[in-house]
């Protein structure tokens, strides 16, 4: 495909204590998996103390539990492993508004600055070309045939969303034109944008 030729993008999916880092909530794991030129590199992933217990419901979502964390890494060593893992690549999120405030906390914990690159938003691709509804990672998934993987765990959410660009890219490509990832990008947040002032059909 040529839009990823030359390019290279870091995939991105997060665990999380709960939804507002605002109210306290932290990660519990992250991952980053690394595309270059459109096909998949190193994959890294780890869990993170938060420094607060994990609420059951929670820990209902993704199986992560207090134990599972008590001897992880704390934010501070995650963000320098997370900064070195993102330089110099566009990031790729499904849903970014979720995971870049609790990723935003993180570095600034580890003393790091914001995340200043540009975003694809898989999310923001599907609503593009199909609307909004039944654009959930796990919906998309199953919509477009793409291998299994641990859902609600941070690695095999992020392998899902490469999986995804990789076909949603595709269809961008031949469909409306896009010729680079910047282009990309673009149109990812100007459908995120559009959809948002719509009202939610799913």
């Amino acid at each position: 495909m040529t839009l990823f030729d030359g390019t290279r993008l870091a995939v991105l999916d997060t665990e999380t204590t709960g939804l507002d880092p605002g109210q306290g909530h932290g990660l519990v794991e992250v991952a980053c998996v690394a595309l270059d030129g459109g096909d998949f590199g190193e994959r890294w992933s780890t869990l993170v103390n938060p420094g607060r217990p994990i609420p059951p419901e929670a820990s209902a979502v993704h199986g992560i539990t207090d134990r599972m964390v008590r001897d992880a890494p704390v934010p501070s060593v995650v963000a320098a492993e997370l900064e070195s893992r993102c330089a110099g690549r566009t990031l790729v999120f499904h849903n970014a508004a979720f995971d870049l405030p609790f990723l935003a906390a993180l570095l600034r914990r580890g003393g790091r600055p914001p995340l200043f690159h540009a975003i694809v938003d898989t999310l923001g691709l599907a609503r593009g070309l199909f609307d909004q509804g039944g654009n959930s990672l796990g919906a998309l998934a199953v919509r477009f045939g793409l291998p299994a993987e641990a859902a609600h765990r941070a690695l095999g959410d992020a392998l899902t969303t490469a999986r995804l660009l990789q076909v949603l890219a595709a269809r961008w490509e031949g469909e409306r034109g896009v010729r680079t990832v910047a282009e990309l990008a673009a149109a990812s947040q100007d459908a995120l944008r559009l959809t948002s002032r719509r009202p939610r059909t799913g």
